[in-house]
C-alpha cells in the first residue's frame, strides 16, 4: 500500500514541478520579447513562445495539480487513517460524497488504491489471491544453466546440451 502512496506523492511532485515551471516562463517570456524585440528575433520568438505557454498552459497545469492533491489526500484517508466508506471520507477531508466516489474511482483506476473491492460506497479488503501459476524452471544436468525447450527435447544453451524429459531434474 506505501508504495501506492509513494507513487501517487511522486505524480503530484511532478505535476508541482512543471506547473512551477510554466508559471516562471511566462514571467521571463515577457522581459525577452521586451528587451529583444526588433534586436533578435530567435530570442524574442522563444519569449513569444514562453509566454503563450505559460498563459495558456499555467493555468491547465496548476488545476490538473490540485485534482493529483486531491486524489492523494482521498488515498491517504483510505491508506493511512483507514477510513473505508464515502461518508466517512467526506467528514474527514470536509468534502462531499460525490466528490469523494469520484476520487476514490479515480484513484482506483490509476492503481493508487490496489487490493480494495469498491461499490460505490464502501471499500473492503480484497482477501482473493490471484492464482499463482507455479513456475517450474528446467535446469540443465551437467552446467545448471536454464534449459530451453525444443519440441519434446530440452536444450542448454550454455553447455550446447540437449536431453529429453525424462533426463532431466
Amino acid at each position: 500500500m506505501k508504495e501506492n502512496l509513494k507513487r501517487i506523492k511522486k505524480d503530484e511532485n511532478k505535476m508541482l514541478i512543471i506547473s512551477i515551471i510554466a508559471s516562471v516562463l511566462f514571467v521571463v517570456g515577457i522581459p525577452l520579447i521586451a528587451m529583444f524585440a526588433g534586436k533578435n528575433w530567435v530570442i524574442m520568438a522563444i519569449g513569444i513562445v514562453f509566454v503563450v505557454f505559460g498563459f495558456y498552459g499555467s493555468p491547465l497545469l496548476w488545476i490538473s495539480y490540485a485534482g493529483k492533491r486531491k486524489t492523494k489526500r482521498v488515498v491517504e484517508a483510505v491508506v493511512e487513517e483507514n477510513l473505508l466508506t464515502n461518508s466517512e471520507i467526506a467528514q474527514q477531508l470536509s468534502m462531499k460524497d460525490k466528490e469523494v466516489k469520484t476520487e476514490l474511482y479515480k484513484a482506483i483506476n490509476k492503481k493508487y488504491l490496489v487490493g480494495y473491492l469498491y461499490d460505490g460506497t464502501t471499500l473492503t479488503m480484497n482477501d482473493k489471491q490471484q492464482p499463482q501459476a507455479k513456475l517450474h524452471i528446467k535446469k540443465c544436468n551437467n552446467c545448471g544453466g536454464k534449459l530451453e525447450q525444443d519440441g519434446d527435447k530440452w536444450h542448454c544453451p550454455y553447455c550446447d546440451m540437449t536431453f529429453s524429459k525424462d533426463e532431466i531434474q
